[in-house]
């Protein structure tokens, strides 16, 4: 494979650049500069070290690298969506920090093998790719910046380039084992309730919430398998109209609770937990903490009628710090939805690092503060559940919680398919939760089941009010609540594996050591489990509207095979013996299951 590497490092006196192949040519003022490849090649895994001493006047890294295009198919990046197609190299960006996505770049071939994967070690400070297919060459080039600001101390950073012909999901979760390497402090631990479903206030009510009604809905959901209730904007203010002009108080609106405390007990004793909505950022311009706070913002935004809080005001971080901690020892809550953190960025209005700020990065203050509500809740309430939202879902952001949730994608299956997926490829031990399950009081009991099952490897949040469901709704969301609960280990914790990136996922594995399931979202693909000899029972969800299922079982084997449909209903039971590893047809009902159990093996 044709490979160059160009690292440019540029402030307004000195500009150096590397061009390294097998030589390294250094031309530079900056003489401290190093610059070192470690590779091995028999696993085609190259390490670019590279260090610089202190500079001013906003320096910055480029890094300049080309690919031959052999075999690419398409590239994955943490908040990708549905684009994964390949693109010129003049039509494609996109930024990182330390509060959005990750600084990860990986492109496939059509057998869903890696071919070139890139990844940078910054995970705090801004990184911009820019990537695509040069048309002149036809080679993949990708150029990396990564801005410095102010920098005061040496700094060092490591371009990880994985050239294996691995399987992409493989080579991503080891990308993530890479950054787990390199940062100082440990993943935020996952209680045991991060990984039982949930319900969220926020489709079924949005901001108008009532302590009864609620109440109602938990007696409900326990006995569904929920573990807890998420209370999601609304609880802070009479103001129902979705903005944050009321953010910053953070005590709750009588009319709507009348006592907090007394709630939240009430849930615990349906043996639920609490977790609570706030907008970390945001301090509104009706609170009554507006006049002591707006001087001390990155921004104030007139649609929000909200200001941004400045985390490298350390009067700020205490004021927020101070905020979760009071509320978690007045209510007893079990956990935090914290929301928006991505909005502490540099904005055309922010101030340039002054008198009474204690850091001249905004991201090293976003790390203070996180780190230090982590500390100072855990403190109080060790196993305490902290959700973070798509897109900030980085290598960081994993310090600070411990559920990170797919974006709001209402009554798409598909987008919650994809973001469940994307977000398990790199999350490590994380608690990956769907964006809230809701749908149309008519809806047909098969499209209920078919949203859940694009959904089904991850702990599943629901928002609709559960007392209106029908009786097939609620049949068939009993049902996969409480398969999501019996597999909970195979489905979460299993060895995960995803197909096809290019066509979005259109079939999803995960497997343990006596239990398989596949879930298929496209119609007329053959299940291969012809070498699965080891495996009890083997699963088919079926997230189509398709009839009927293609299978390869191991040979020369005898299977009960249960069919069931959407509500878990058993429709047929029959026993086959296998031979030739023929590829076998069964019948499926839309939104329901296949089941091989295996009897035994000749």
């Amino acid at each position: 494979m044709k490979k160059t590497c160009d690292v440019e490092i540029s402030n307004q006196n000195n500009r150096l650049k590397v061009i390294s192949e097998q030589k390294i040519q250094v031309s530079s003022k900056i003489e401290e500069y190093h610059y070192k490849v470690t590779s091995a090649p028999e696993i085609h895994v190259e390490l670019s070290r590279i260090s610089l001493p202190p500079l001013e006047d906003k320096p910055f890294i480029k890094l300049h690298i080309a690919c031959n295009v052999l075999g690419i198919v398409g590239m994955w990046k943490p908040d990708a969506g549905f684009q994964r197609a390949l693109h010129g190299d003049w039509a494609y960006e996109f930024q990182t920090n330390i509060s959005h996505s990750a600084p990860t770049l990986c492109f496939f071939d059509s057998q869903d093998k890696n071919c070139f994967t890139i990844s940078v070690s910054e995970l705090s400070r801004d990184v911009r790719f820019t990537t695509g297919v040069h048309e002149e060459t036809a080679e993949i080039y990708t150029d990396i910046i990564i801005y410095l600001t102010d920098l005061s101390l040496p700094y060092h950073f490591c371009c990880r380039i994985d050239r294996r012909p691995l399987r992409f999901d493989q080579v991503l979760q080891e990308t993530s084992a890479w950054w787990n390497s390199l940062l100082q402090e440990t993943p935020m631990p996952v209680p045991e309730d991060a990984t039982f479903p949930m319900y969220s206030t926020w489709y079924s009510y949005h901001q108008e919430l009532d302590e009864q009604k609620l109440l109602h809905e938990c007696q409900i959901a326990s006995k569904m398998g929920m573990r807890s209730i998420i209370i999601d904007d609304g609880w802070q203010t009479l103001d129902n109209h979705r903005g944050y002009g009321f953010c910053g108080d953070w005590t709750n609106e009588p009319s709507k609770f009348s006592d907090f405390r007394k709630f939240v007990d009430e849930v615990h004793n349906l043996g639920m937990k609490c977790l609570l909505w706030y907008s970390v950022p945001f301090v509104g311009e009706f609170s009554n903490k507006w006049e002591i706070l707006k001087n001390f913002c990155l921004h104030y935004d007139s649609s929000l009628q909200a200001g941004v809080l400045d985390p490298r005001y350390p009067q700020v971080r205490e004021y927020l710090i101070s905020v979760y901690k009071e509320a978690l020892l007045a209510w007893d809550l079990d956990g935090f939805k914290l929301d928006f953190i991505d909005s502490f960025r540099d904005y055309e209005d922010t101030q340039a690092p002054g008198k009474g700020m204690d850091y001249s990065e905004i991201s090293q203050a976003v790390h203070r503060l996180m780190i230090d509500i982590r500390c100072a809740l855990t403190q109080i309430k060790q196993n305490l559940m902290i959700e973070f939202r798509q897109n900030y879902i980085g290598p960081q952001i994993r310090r600070y919680g411990n559920i990170f949730r797919v974006a709001d994608c209402p009554l798409s299956g598909i987008t919650n398919r994809v973001g469940i997926t994307d977000l398990k490829l790199l999350s490590g031990s994380c608690a990956i939760h769907s964006d809230m399950l809701l749908w149309h009081e008519q809806e047909a009991p098969e499209d209920v089941a078919i949203q859940i099952i694009n959904c089904i490897f991850s702990t599943i949040q629901v928002s609709v009010k559960l007392d209106s469901l029908t009786r097939q709704q609620r049949q068939v969301l009993e049902h996969y609540l409480s398969f999501s609960i019996k597999y909970k280990d195979t489905l979460l914790k299993g060895d995960f594996t995803a197909r096809s990136p290019l066509g979005l996922y259109p079939v999803l594995l995960s497997a343990t050591e006596n239990t398989k399931i596949c879930a298929v979202y496209e119609e007329n693909y053959c299940i291969d489990f012809s070498n699965n000899y080891n495996i009890r029972e083997l699963w088919i969800l079926n997230g189509t509207h398709s009839n009927v299922h293609y299978v390869i079982l191991p040979d020369k084997a005898l299977y009960s095979v249960i069919q069931r449909d959407c509500t878990g209903k058993i429709i047929s039971e029959i026993n086959i013996k296998t031979s030739n590893k023929q590829i076998l047809t069964f019948p499926s009902h839309p939104g329901g299951s296949l089941c091989f159990v295996r009897q035994s093996i000749s």
